[in-house]
């Protein structure tokens, strides 16, 4: 595969937090990011109580295509953990929610890392545009004059969540990632068509109190009616009203598919032709105009960024945020992973 077209892959991608399609597992019987705002944005505990590591950060680094140079670099993971911390969530969030977010960025490096040892890299990103990760110098330009304090707290955190490894049958899990869910999480399978065991729909309160929980988007008549019919609706103009009705949805309310004149949409795809967070919104037509109303941020699977932050307030720490989001996975001390 050509390095471009490898690009407009990643691309078409990124609400998968740049996850390729080989890496999301499918069987014979089954069928079928984001960023949160930068200011405020079964049981898969361990089976022994995890202790403190003392010892120094895991050594080694991923192969990283850069999207906008169409190069590959050699991070450290240190340097990429550090850098996903703050690129996804940001100093501002609460600390134990920033190890969570940790975890799950390394255990999702080392996945993806796992999975294409024979490719030319382990994943895409496109750290100038916050994008996957930043670098330091980018967190510099970020932060200004707090940089000093806010980095030495996601340095803290990336320290602490480089301990560990999620992990799911022995292996690292694939443990993606979104800003903000619509209160309930969705499934890798209705998302993507491969069913994942612990990327499953889980509950998510805390996201529909955030202020970014629900936005608006506001598409006219003739734009809407094009951008159907170059993808096969065959509309005539006719009842505007009525196209948008009659939306299959998921168990976590995020729509499956609609019908719309000729041609069947998937959530996915509106949302992509329409510009909207999620997949999970609600259509009005009223004065030549549609009005979707969209609920969360992002794909909807695996840990919620802001979800996972209001856990964090209410007490729980990395341990409990990991178990939640992804059930089923075991919290595994780096160390000792692969033995």
């Amino acid at each position: 595969m050509s390095k471009f077209r490898a690009a407009i892959i990643a691309f078409t991608l990124a609400a998968m937090f740049f996850i390729p399609i080989s890496a999301i597992p499918k069987t014979a019987e089954i069928p079928k990011e984001e960023k949160p705002p930068a200011s405020e944005n079964s049981s898969s505990a361990p089976e022994a109580e995890i202790s403190e590591n003392p010892e120094a950060t895991p050594e080694g680094f991923f192969r990283i295509f850069d999207l906008e140079t169409e190069t590959v670099s050699e991070v450290p993971y240190s340097d990429y953990v550090k850098g996903a911390i703050a690129s996804e969530m940001g100093a501002d969030f609460e600390f134990e929610a920033l190890v969570a977010q940790g975890v799950a960025a390394f255990s999702c490096g080392l996945y993806q890392q796992k999975i294409h040892f024979a490719a030319d890299y382990d994943f895409s990103a496109a750290p100038s545009k916050k994008l996957g990760y930043i670098t330091e110098e980018k967190a510099k330009e970020i932060y200004g004059k707090a940089f000093d304090e806010k980095w030495e707290k996601i340095s803290s955190a990336a320290e602490k969540s480089m301990q560990y490894v999620l992990t799911f049958e022995g292996e690292p899990a694939l443990a993606v990632y979104h800003a903000i869910s619509s209160g309930m999480t969705e499934s890798s399978e209705n998302a993507w068509g491969g069913a994942v065991p612990y990327l499953v729909s889980v509950k998510s309160p805390g996201d529909v109190s955030h202020p970014d929980y629900e936005t608006t988007v506001t598409i006219g008549k003739s734009e809407a009616l094009e951008l159907l019919n170059k993808n096969g609706a065959g509309l005539n103009g006719s009842y505007p009203e009525e196209w948008f009705k009659g939306a299959e949805r998921t168990e976590a309310g995020y729509v499956d598919k609609i019908v719309i004149g000729a041609a069947t949409f998937s959530g996915e795809k509106l949302r992509n032709l329409f510009g909207l967070r999620s997949t999970d919104f609600d259509v009005e037509y009223k004065n030549e105009e549609f009005i979707f109303t969209v609920r969360g941020y992002g794909h909807g699977v695996g840990l919620s960024q802001v979800g996972a932050n209001y856990m964090a307030k209410e007490g729980a720490d990395f341990e409990e945020i990991l178990s939640h989001y992804y059930p089923g996975t075991k919290l595994s001390e780096y160390s000792s992973f692969g033995e």
